[in-house]
């Protein structure tokens, strides 16, 4: 690749793992936070409950979501062009992994940002029949199976990109990253399978916050992996 499109690629997937970092902080701590304080769904009962309790606020998390899902695949695309030829067939299968469940996760959050505020804004008569299924405000609902099995799904593309990584610093450390990703979140989703329960349990809650900082770690990392590609231009 031609050092003037090497750069490029490089300046595109530190955007890119920019964009990520704004989603796990944004998704996956402040609106969390924000809304659990501001205007919180109490334990779910019924979709009356959840719509008389529902405020716009709670589907920020959900929006915010989509920079971190897009984030990943932006990052997934950088990295398979800055991949030698020998090891292209790992990146490849990565990717397509990536698309493929990406479009898992990004299908709940349309259904999460759009569907979901329709249901408990306008009460329609399918609401009590429908909203259950789909919001992640019930444990046992649709939308969580989605949510576990797509980002079980990017996992699994963690462990095939891990692959693409050499010896050089800090590649052998991101090539363990992305592999505990991978491991952790296919881990999840086959757990999600035995017991939905599990999600909201004291287990659960645990695993979502290491999961977060894992995110945030492979990020700080892949940040350093193109400064070093980028010198090693000059």
């Amino acid at each position: 690749m031609e050092s003037k499109v090497q750069l490029q690629v490089l300046r595109f997937g530190r955007m890119a793992v920019c964009l990520n970092v704004l989603g796990v902080i944004f998704s996956g701590l402040v609106f969390p936070a924000l809304s659990m304080n501001l205007c919180p769904q109490p334990a779910w009962k019924d979709a009356v409950l959840f719509a008389d309790s529902f405020h716009p606020l709670q589907t920020a998390t959900f929006f915010c979501g989509y920079f971190l899902v897009i984030g990943s695949l932006l990052t997934f695309i950088a990295l398979f062009l800055l991949t030698p030829p020998e090891r292209k067939v790992w990146a490849l299968s990565g990717l397509v992994i990536n698309v493929v469940f990406t479009a898992v996760v990004l299908l709940n959050y349309i259904i999460q940002t759009t569907y979901i505020p329709y249901l408990a804004v306008n009460r329609p008569p399918e609401l009590e029949a429908v909203l259950p299924v789909f919001t992640m405000a019930n444990p046992g609902s649709f939308a969580w199976a989605l949510e576990m099995y797509g980002w079980g799904g990017i996992g699994l593309s963690f462990i095939f990109m891990a692959f693409i990584f050499g010896k050089n610093k800090p590649e052998p450390v991101l090539k363990g990253l992305f592999v505990v990703n991978g491991i952790c979140s296919v881990g999840s989703a086959l757990m999600t399978s035995v017991d939905m329960n599990w999600l909201f349990s004291p287990a659960g809650l645990t695993a979502l916050v290491v999961w977060n900082v894992l995110v945030l770690v492979i990020d700080l990392y892949l940040i350093a992996y193109f400064k070093r590609l980028q010198k090693a231009i000059f």
